[in-house]
């Protein structure tokens, strides 16, 4: 690059081809109806387009990015540190949920060809990253990294798994595990490039894509455990590096610091909400249920939230005492285990609140066994409780 100018000094012109030439990239490699993926499109004009853009972008005059110079190797440490943070987060999981071989070629030829598409592509879109936010930072840092965040995660999106989504399953899992990822992680690097520029964005994706191209065995993870993981990690470093940097800059006044606690408590709502909404969707092997009667007193009271671990074979994981939810008919009962009886080789239960005089009338199949609960958490579930109740009333009313 040449040497540093003011951020108007870039032409509007030298932005537009920029943003051409990715979105060309990315249309030709991810737009399967037309161009067949080989190797010669994989692994000679992919690179050769990323290292044009690189070249292209090392060519224009250089934008500044916001931070101070000074602080640029603290940026370059916190970058690595919250990739390695990430990567532990990752390989604890593995451990908990299994690790599997790495589909990539491990031959000398393999890692070659693997090292030329990961390098120059890295290189391009960091380079054209921190062009682009610091481009249009000047005024409204905000929008910018927001604009920049969402180029460069519809960049990151397969038209392919794009194009097949039907069900609502389907968005789920396109959301959980594409969309949310990719937000986070752009967020993340895009600030990194607004603050000092390609450097540390370049150090935080290339410690990540070096672990997920080369290392021969990874963790095999469940789909919502890698959903959470990789949807929450970059938002918390996010948080964390706005604060640290912010704090050791010494930036921050008043209105500075009422803005830096703003982002981290929307940060820290943000990640219980969507937490709340994934938990009661039955993501997770567990999941919330709020008791709606007063059957399982003293134990379990109205309004009490209980938390229910799923089972996948009632027979072997539901003991006598246990308490379970099944399912009736279109309600759910959370009830204790007071006898189990085997018919025909089939473990049936009788069930019974903890406050009823005789059990449930019917034998409850281990079909209808949805989980067992394990937690209680006390009175948290009136809110819900008020809510169901308003909305039957209002329906009541309607219908007169």
């Amino acid at each position: 690059m040449k040497e540093n100018i003011s951020l108007t000094k870039i032409s509007r012109l030298h932005i537009a081809i920029l943003i051409i030439m990715l979105l060309a990239i990315y249309f030709l490699v991810n737009y399967p109806f037309r161009f067949k993926v080989t190797p010669l499109l994989t692994y000679v004009l992919q690179p050769l387009l990323w290292s044009t853009v690189g070249l292209y972008v090392w060519y224009l005059p250089r934008v500044r990015p916001a931070g101070r110079l000074r602080f640029l190797p603290l940026l370059n440490w916190m970058a690595l540190s919250c990739a390695a943070l990430y990567l532990l987060l990752l390989m604890v999981g593995g451990m908990l949920e299994g690790i599997g071989r790495s589909p990539y070629s491990f031959t000398p030829l393999g890692i070659t060809t693997n090292m030329i598409l990961v390098g120059t592509s890295l290189i391009g879109t960091e380079l054209s990253r921190s062009l682009l936010v610091n481009s249009i930072a000047r005024r409204r840092p905000n929008l910018a990294i927001g604009l920049t965040t969402a180029f460069f995660t519809v960049l990151s999106l397969p038209l392919a798994k794009v194009s097949v989504l039907q069900t609502g399953i389907d968005f789920i899992k396109f959301t959980g595990g594409l969309l949310l990822p990719s937000i986070s992680e752009n967020a993340l690097v895009s600030y990194l490039a607004y603050l000092g520029g390609p450097l540390p964005a370049m150090i935080y994706r290339g410690v990540l894509q070096a672990f997920f191209w080369f290392c021969p065995f990874l963790p095999d993870l469940t789909w919502a455990t890698r959903a959470l993981l990789y949807s929450f990690t970059p938002i918390l470093s996010l948080a964390v590096i706005h604060y640290v940097y912010s704090k050791e800059s010494r930036e921050h006044r008043r209105k500075s610091l009422d803005r830096e606690n703003d982002v981290l408590s929307w940060t820290a709502i943000s990640i219980i909400s969507v937490l709340l909404v994934w938990f009661s969707l039955g993501i997770f092997p567990l999941y919330p249920s709020v008791i709606l009667s007063d059957s399982m007193q003293p134990g379990i009271k109205k309004g009490d939230i209980v938390l229910i671990k799923k089972v996948k074979d009632a027979e072997r994981e539901i003991r006598l005492g246990d308490i379970v939810q099944f399912r009736v008919e279109q309600n759910y009962i959370t009830h204790r285990i007071i006898e189990i009886r085997e018919i025909k080789g089939v473990k049936l239960y009788t069930t019974k609140g903890d406050a009823n005089r005789a059990p449930d009338p019917e034998l409850v199949h281990p079909e209808q066994v949805k989980g067992k609960v394990i937690y209680v958490v006390p009175k948290i579930g009136w809110a819900a409780l008020f809510l169901k109740t308003l909305v039957q009333e209002m329906n009541l009313k309607a219908q007169n």
